[in-house]
């Protein structure tokens, strides 16, 4: 049971009472007795149901005219200028319908002369011949006193006839029999620009036919926009001169909503076995959140859609309720649902029956959950919370701390609930993981090798979709040797350039941190160069290019220079290295540069990695400058407030987390002895300690000035201020 999102055709399909309306037009339509052009206009929003007003009319008007004379019975056109966007033929593909629908009507008095008139008429704007299946019979012209030379004038232009004169006398055969032309124009906003104003253009001048009615159906606030961006100005007055009788379609209440997705709703249950189906709970969910969630019939489509294909498959695994749920957040907010699907032990965490849980755990817990519900951009935040809550109940504890709530994981997992940890990944078994790569978007992206700037690009666009861990575990294995060699290059340098954007990643026993996944790909794609001078060249070209990274540059040069060093594990023979020993000391000249590069835009302090780049340049360049460089910058507030973050990191991090000195940290203080004696900054961090600015500083900064004065000065008293921790 699909909705291909059709509107409806028939009268009995109607469940928001617009027939009375469709026949009343029609009628009106059919009794209008001046026979000058008139234009309709049905104004509503997108999916307000302009066209299934269209098709009501539509079927009253061919139900009447059923009725009729030969003489009096309509031409009905149904014309969707969508069908025909995007082809530069709007103009003739509407009247070339026009003409094929009074060839069908034979009924149509005075056909022949109406229809060649019209084709001669329209070849005035296509340059386009009269169709010879349209021209006239000769016998015709011999009863009008006419010579057969007059057949070939077959293109108006070329007629000798004037365009004037042609629609006078076409209106004049028009205005004087009984047949209206009743013309729809359907999807008008589905149109580019200039097509929009091509159908206005045929209503207003070229196609304003005696006895010809015109019903549009267009969203007046889009078309009109849609006017001035063509014209400058003017599109509403324009708008408002050409629809002669305007009707404005209201959106679909509320309530009618509800009837319409019940109604298809209930098409659904048949298949939903009755023992699993909690009616209390349904309502609950339903009428507290769920049916905010439609603002139209075509949410309905696509919510019933998307229910109807996913929950065949799994109707004996899970709760109805839960996955009719579960759905609506699918289909209406997919990022909040990525997130919890994501998040499996966050909102299936029922371990605790009582949910005593740290108060730093879930205050990191809650904050998790924050960041998941920002993410909504359609449903309200607090609607979308309570529709959670009722799915997980260990979201309870987090925002309804004091609120009493009896919960059993038992019942839980005998009902199939979204909540339970066996039963949860049931409910996305039809979701792909937003981590994965397909074999399709991987080759993509590898195919953008050929071009370093598109491929830096898809490395950004990763690292903003927060995808560049999943993206360097799955390059950092066979994928990469798909990459031609002579696009290794690129390679080496869009990574060398954006490395440092990306997240650090956990460097844990078992896993690998960014940088060392990082360097396992350069020295994989190093290794497909035999040629080590090519190698070089396109290391040090990447190093010389990069402006956006220099820690990876510094980190890179230190794993490489690893295989050098006989004492250390990573010793490797000479052979096998991927560069020389005189080569690895130019890399290390070109990273020493590429520092003194940063130092002179300003940017070195406030690199994350800031103390390890002055270790570099302290190891492999001028050990006289880089302490200059620190004596210097760290007479300014900013200056040294980085330098004690970086040289104290460890420390800073374990206060934050723990709240606790530890003795050990006094080895931390041989970080800023390697750069400047650490008493030399002691009056410069006691003047910032006691400055009435301190509190305005940030979290880490404070507590590098306490803990350094703290190991400094341990017997001094310290009163250490109120922070966010």
């Amino acid at each position: 049971m699909f909705d291909a999102d059709r509107p409806i055709q028939k009268s009995e399909q109607d469940r928001l009472g617009r027939t009375v309306f469709s026949k009343s037009l029609a009628r009106c339509i059919l009794d209008h007795k001046n026979t000058e052009s008139l234009v309709i206009g049905l104004n509503g929003s997108w999916g307000s149901g302009k066209t299934s007003i269209i098709n009501l009319t539509l079927e009253e008007l061919h139900f009447a005219s059923g009725n009729m004379f030969d003489d009096e019975r309509p031409i009905i056109l149904n014309f969707s200028p969508w069908s025909y966007s995007g082809q530069d033929q709007l103009v003739y593909s509407f009247f070339r319908r026009l003409t094929s629908e009074m060839r069908n009507a034979t009924y149509f008095e005075k056909s022949d002369k109406i229809i060649y008139l019209l084709e001669l008429y329209i070849s005035f704007f296509t340059h386009k011949p009269v169709p010879k299946a349209m021209r006239i019979k000769h016998s015709w012209f011999r009863r009008f006193g006419k010579s057969r030379k007059t057949t070939k004038d077959v293109s108006g232009w070329e007629s000798g006839r004037d365009l004037t004169m042609v629609k006078s006398e076409l209106n004049e055969l028009l205005a004087h029999q009984k047949h209206k032309i009743i013309i729809f124009i359907d999807n008008i906003p589905r149109l580019m620009d200039q097509e929009i104003n091509q159908i206005f253009q045929i209503v207003k001048s070229i196609g304003d036919f005696a006895n010809t009615v015109y019903i549009l159906a267009f969203d007046k606030e889009y078309v009109m926009k849609a006017m001035n961006r063509v014209h400058g100005v003017g599109g509403a007055e324009y708008i408002d001169k050409l629809i002669q009788l305007p009707f404005n379609i209201p959106g679909i209440s509320k309530q009618d909503l509800m009837v319409i997705l019940l109604d298809r709703l209930k098409k659904l249950l048949v298949v939903v076995p009755e023992d699993s189906w909690d009616k209390e709970y349904w309502a609950d969910i339903y009428y507290s959140m769920l049916q905010y969630f439609f603002e139209n019939v075509r949410d309905i489509t696509r919510y019933v859609n998307t229910l109807s294909f996913g929950f065949s498959w799994v109707k004996e695994l899970v709760n109805p309720v839960d996955f009719f749920a579960i759905t609506a957040i699918e289909v209406f907010e997919p990022r909040v649902y990525y997130g919890v699907r994501d998040n499996k032990g966050l909102f299936t965490d029922l371990a605790d029956s009582v949910y005593d849980f740290d108060a730093e755990k879930l205050a990191e817990d809650k904050s998790r959950c924050d960041e998941i519900l920002n993410r909504a951009e359609k449903i309200p935040k607090d609607l979308l919370l309570q529709l959670l809550i009722r799915l997980f109940p260990r979201l309870r504890s987090m925002y309804e701390p004091k609120i009493e709530f009896y919960h059993s994981e038992a019942i839980a997992r005998k009902n199939k609930r979204i909540c339970t940890l066996d039963v949860f990944d049931i409910y996305f078994r039809l979701s792909i993981p937003s981590g994965s790569f397909s074999e399709t978007e991987m080759k993509a992206i590898l195919d953008l090798s050929s071009d370093e700037e598109g491929f830096a690009l898809a490395l950004v666009r990763l690292n903003k979709d927060e995808r560049i861990p999943q993206f360097l575990d799955a390059f950092d294995s066979l994928t990469m040797h798909k990459i031609p060699v002579k696009n290794i290059p690129n390679v080496i340098s869009a990574f060398m350039d954006s490395a440092d954007l990306f997240p650090a990643g956990d460097n844990s026993i078992l896993s690998c941190n960014t940088a060392t996944l990082i360097h396992r790909i350069f020295h994989q794609l190093l290794r497909r160069m035999p040629d080590r001078e090519e190698r070089f060249a396109a290391f040090s070209n990447a190093i010389l290019k990069a402006t956006n990274s220099i820690y990876i540059i510094v980190h890179e040069i230190r794993e490489q220079f690893k295989e050098h060093m006989e004492n250390e594990d990573d010793y490797v023979p000479v052979e096998y290295r991927d560069f020389t020993p005189d080569q690895i000391l130019r890399l290390k000249e070109l990273a020493v540069n590429k520092i003194l590069s940063w130092v002179d835009m300003k940017r070195l302090s406030e690199h994350p990695k800031f103390l390890s780049l002055l270790e570099a340049w302290k190891a492999w360049g001028n050990e006289m400058e880089c302490r200059e460089y620190v004596a210097a910058i760290t007479q300014d507030d900013r200056g040294l407030l980085a330098f004690l973050c970086a040289a104290l990191h460890e420390p800073i991090e374990q206060t934050i987390s723990k709240l606790e000195p530890n003795p050990a940290w006094r080895m931390y203080l041989k970080n800023i002895d390697d750069f400047i004696p650490s008493r030399a900054l002691i009056p410069h961090a006691t003047l910032m300690f006691k400055d009435v600015g301190f509190e305005k500083l940030r979290e880490k900064e404070q507590v590098a000035l306490l803990i350094f004065l703290d190991l400094v000065e341990p017997n001094a008293v310290k009163i250490i201020p109120q922070t966010s921790v």
